[in-house]
């Protein structure tokens, strides 16, 4: 134990000491942000003492938390951020934890980091040094996925594998809570976060801003809401006793439901749907399907119920918004895309045109921020934007990234035991449906959700591996 606090205390006393120093030397008005930082040691030391406190920070921070409003970057600081840092922290004072285990995924998780990180001096060359340093800076933010799921996987939080369905639990808690908070927001139409994406729904005597809660835009906000309803899905179908209650499942579904609805995300609505096929497939076997259609059928229920009573307008808006986009998927499919197409179409002239820019790539995430198009454009698909900013390695790293995550939580959604098979189905099937929804939006852009997504995928995979162990 005594070797295991060691590092600790050189790093906290050393904190302490630059924090000393800087306090003593900065003027009067910094010494403000000085004077924080060491309010912030006594929860440094508490992170010293469990390698795992600064996960649950983190991502309770990226779900409930909104941005700073503060003069940064496009869209404002964010507090998970920092949490992120104290994340590094963690990982050095239990530097003594980490193993490096077999796993398929953070090796391809890493190649995609590396390519991303390859492309920044070409968004340099292409877009100039603030699109530039815009570009690493996203790629920073995309790596902070691999790294949780690097940590719960090779490092200190290997701890996990024994926590059993209490992560789930609460991590499912607190995105009700979440989807809470953003229905709020889109009745009372609450100020909007720093950063915020311009996102309104047009009535003929109104105009509304579509739900976004505490996210950046209404589309992260319909991912998240995807992301628990899965789980949902999946405690309610698996067999045997249940590791989180149907019942409090279903209930907490009803608020999610309804952020999605009223995110006016269809790319999520799918995700959700391709999820749920994916599941019923894999557990065919085991889904008991007259308490599965019992339960689906009664939240769904009360969520037709409590849309039609809250707000009557827009619940018959939002139906009549997507049977115009099945009607008009047959027939102009431009429209009923939200001028997609148009987009689409543009990103592969321009990759025809300039196919040596494209074996090599643009830049990450320069497209929406620089004219290497003509204009700024948003490529709304995961796959187009990453070949043409990333080259033909990017694309290639992302679908190798898909194959590994997909081939490990497989395995595990197979497992007999009933977590480890929860967790493999919810990483598996959610995974199936982000694939899909990647073709409508640019996920990766996501990066207070990915760390999400990769927690629960590293806990899958251990979860598999105390198995075979």
């Amino acid at each position: 134990m005594k070797s295991a606090l060691y590092p600790a205390d050189c790093y906290t006393w050393l904190v302490i000491a630059l924090t000393a120093a800087a306090i003593a030397v900065v003027p009067p008005m910094p010494r403000l942000w000085a004077v924080g930082w060491l309010c912030a040691l006594p929860l440094l030391a508490w992170m010293a003492s469990s390698a795992i406190a600064w996960l649950g920070l983190f991502l309770g921070a990226a779900l409930l938390l909104p941005p700073l409003p503060a003069s940064f970057g496009n869209s404002g600081a964010h507090p998970a951020v920092v949490l992120a840092a104290f994340g590094v922290y963690a990982g050095l004072i239990f530097a003594h934890r980490w193993r490096c285990a077999g796993s398929s995924v953070i090796p391809a998780a890493a190649v995609l980091i590396a390519v991303m990180a390859a492309s920044v001096p070409l968004a340099l060359i292409y877009s100039g040094p603030e699109v530039a340093v815009g570009s690493a800076v996203r790629v920073l933010l995309f790596a902070l996925g691999p790294f949780v799921l690097a940590y719960v996987e090779w490092g200190p939080g290997r701890s996990l594998a024994h926590c059993g369905a209490g992560p789930a639990r609460l991590l499912f808690a607190t995105g009700v809570l979440s989807a809470i908070l953003a229905c709020v927001d889109f009745f009372y139409q609450l100020p909007a976060p720093a950063g915020y994406s311009p996102q309104f729904i047009w009535f003929a005597d109104r105009v509304l801003r579509r739900a976004q809660g505490l996210f950046y835009d209404a589309g992260a906000l319909g991912n998240m809401c995807a992301f628990f309803l899965v789980m949902a899905v999946v405690a309610i179908m698996l067999t045997g006793r249940a590791v989180v209650n149907r019942w409090l499942a279903a209930v907490g579904a009803i608020p999610l439901a309804a952020a999605m609805v009223f995110s006016y995300s269809r790319a999520a609505v799918l995700n959700v749907v391709v999820a749920t096929i994916v599941t019923i497939w894999l557990k065919r076997c085991e889904v008991r399907w007259i308490r599965t259609a019992a339960t689906v059928v009664a939240a769904g229920v009360v969520v037709v119920l409590a849309l039609g009573w809250l707000a009557p307008g827009l619940a018959a808006w939002w139906m009549a918004r997507a049977r115009k986009t099945v009607e008009l998927a047959f027939s102009a499919s431009d429209a009923a895309l939200s001028g997609r197409v148009s987009t689409w179409q543009a990103i592969i002239s321009f990759i025809i045109e300039h196919p040596a820019r494209v074996l090599f790539g643009v830049g990450y995430k320069t497209l929406p921020y620089s004219d290497v198009l003509g204009h700024p454009v948003i490529a709304d698909n995961t796959y187009l934007s990453t070949l043409i900013e990333t080259g033909v390695a990017g694309l290639a790293a992302l679908c190798a990234l898909h194959v590994a995550i997909l081939r490990a939580t497989y395995r595990v959604a197979r497992s007999a035991e009933r977590t480890a098979a929860f967790y493999g189905t919810w990483a598996f099937s959610f995974w199936t449906g982000e694939m899909v929804q990647m073709s409508a939006a640019d996920l990766l852009t996501y990066w207070r959700l990915l760390p999400l997504f990769f927690f629960v995928i590293g806990i899958a995979i251990l979860k598999g591996r105390e198995q075979s162990a």
